[in-house]
């Protein structure tokens, strides 16, 4: 069975921000640390390296990011389970792997450490490695064997050769910053263990306080209630589907981001980065796309809430702002009282981009007119499969629409709540360029272009 992994890379993290990344081996590497953990599983009769072997099978659980590895052996399966989570013991999120021996033998499983820009202490306390002093990563349970060096050459070997030590080896510095670790615990057959990799160690994290991946999971289902809902045959034509949602929550703000999650629903979040981030033309940009897509008053007058006068000083003498803009930030000012601010805007020059980002790819198109529904020809391997989109926040107003195919044709049906002032104009070139209504909703059967391949030819 070929190696099987959905990414190179999968992001670890929670409302805090990203924590660590997972390989397609299970490997883990913090965001804290220059290192990374492996996780190696020991038979009676060899030992596996996950990266080394071609019995792996890699993928994300859910939307959630939760990921699962599961390592064939002669005796079974060994799955690994690895997120992150903030427990009672640590005010800083953590990274767990949960190891299940789901094979009909015992193993032994080496906790491996290993450098990349460079490790200059190693030590050994109870049931933990400590990185560096300043990280530490935690085991279940007492191990059985433990392994300090200078570098990993050998390290296999020492390790599946069983010639590791038995009892705590002396604290190691490393002039050349390669300290290399290892701790060997026992798992019996179907039973599990749990490690951390914490970014502390003023405090011993108890790796079973932390919560489980379900409560993980459940946690970011809530914070996903909101989202605009996708059913789509592929992502040919972009869009956020609920694990880019989720990695766009855990990753550094940027008013690209911010755009994007109030474009899809998350209104809340966007609405926090926004007013927790200095103020730059850029957030200027991103705070009047809340307010265009939204309109809530209280965005903007609440305490903790958008402050926009900071956002539009940051505009300096060289920069302007586009048409579409201008008029979502004089009717911005107007909705919070700011009546001569808004009178000023006449003053500025029209010609900053009005768009930082198109956030619905190629699903959903926003022009000065209203909203074109699949701005590009729809693929060859989108024709006879039925799709919809509901809740994208757009310009416009709340946008969702659906097509339903009998036979050769399609059922277009569409739900557009305009913004009480707005008329807008509703096509969709990609099925049918003669389309058009203003219609807020409504149902009507269309007679597709002939299907395209990716290089355009029907």
């Amino acid at each position: 069975m070929a190696i099987k992994v959905e990414s190179s890379y999968g992001l670890l993290g929670t409302d805090s921000g990203v924590s660590a990344t997972v390989d397609g081996s299970g490997s883990i590497h913090p965001m804290f640390g220059d290192y990374q953990v492996e996780w190696w599983v020991g038979e009676e009769e060899r030992w596996y390296r996950p990266r080394s072997e071609t019995t792996l099978v890699h993928r994300r659980i859910g939307s959630a990011p939760v990921f699962e590895t599961s390592l064939t052996i002669a005796s079974g399966r060994i799955v690994a389970k690895t997120w992150a989570a903030i427990g009672r013991e640590a005010q800083k999120p953590s990274v767990i792997t949960e190891l299940s021996n789901e094979s009909s033998a015992p193993v032994a499983v080496a906790i491996v450490v290993t450098p990349f820009d460079g490790i200059k202490s190693l030590r050994v306390e109870k049931n933990s490695l400590i990185v560096d002093e300043c990280s530490q990563v935690t085991v279940d349970r007492p191990p059985g064997y433990y392994l300090l060096q200078e570098g990993s050459k050998n390290l296999e070997n020492l390790i599946f050769n069983g010639k590791a030590d038995k009892e705590i080896p002396p604290p190691l510095k490393s002039r050349k910053k390669s300290a290399t670790g290892a701790l060997i615990v026992p798992l019996t057959h179907k039973s599990g263990l749990r490690f951390v990799i914490a970014p502390t160690i003023e405090k011993k994290i108890d790796p079973g306080s932390l919560p489980d991946f379900s409560r993980v999971e459940t946690g970011w289902g809530q914070r996903l209630k909101t989202r605009a809902t996708t059913n789509l045959p592929n992502n040919d034509l972009g869009g956020l589907g609920p694990r880019a949602l989720v990695d766009l929550l855990i990753s550094s703000p940027t008013p690209q981001g911010a755009i994007q999650l109030a474009a899809w629903g998350l209104v809340d979040d966007a609405s926090e980065r926004i007013a927790s981030a200095d103020p730059t033309p850029q957030w200027l940009s991103a705070a009047i796309e809340l307010w265009i897509r939204h309109r809530r008053v209280e965005d903007f007058l609440s305490s903790a809430a958008v402050k926009i006068e900071p956002l539009v000083r940051s505009l300096g003498k060289k920069d302007a702002l586009g048409q579409v803009l201008t008029d979502g930030l004089t009717s911005l000012l107007r909705a919070i009282g700011e009546d001569r601010a808004a009178k000023d805007l006449t003053n500025l020059d029209r010609g900053f981009p009005d768009s930082l980002v198109s956030p619905f790819d190629d699903l959903v198109s926003e022009t000065n007119e209203g909203v074109q529904l699949l701005s590009k020809p729809l693929p060859r391997s989108w024709y006879g499969k039925d799709f919809e989109l509901h809740g994208m926040a757009t310009r416009w107003g709340k946008l969702g629409f659906a097509v339903r195919w009998h036979g050769e044709n399609a059922a277009l049906l569409w739900e557009m709540e305009p913004h009480e002032d707005l008329a807008p104009l509703i096509t969709i070139p990609g099925l049918q360029k003669e389309f058009s209504t203003f219609k807020t909703e409504g149902e009507t059967l269309l007679t597709p272009l002939p299907p395209k391949d990716n290089n355009g030819t029907s």
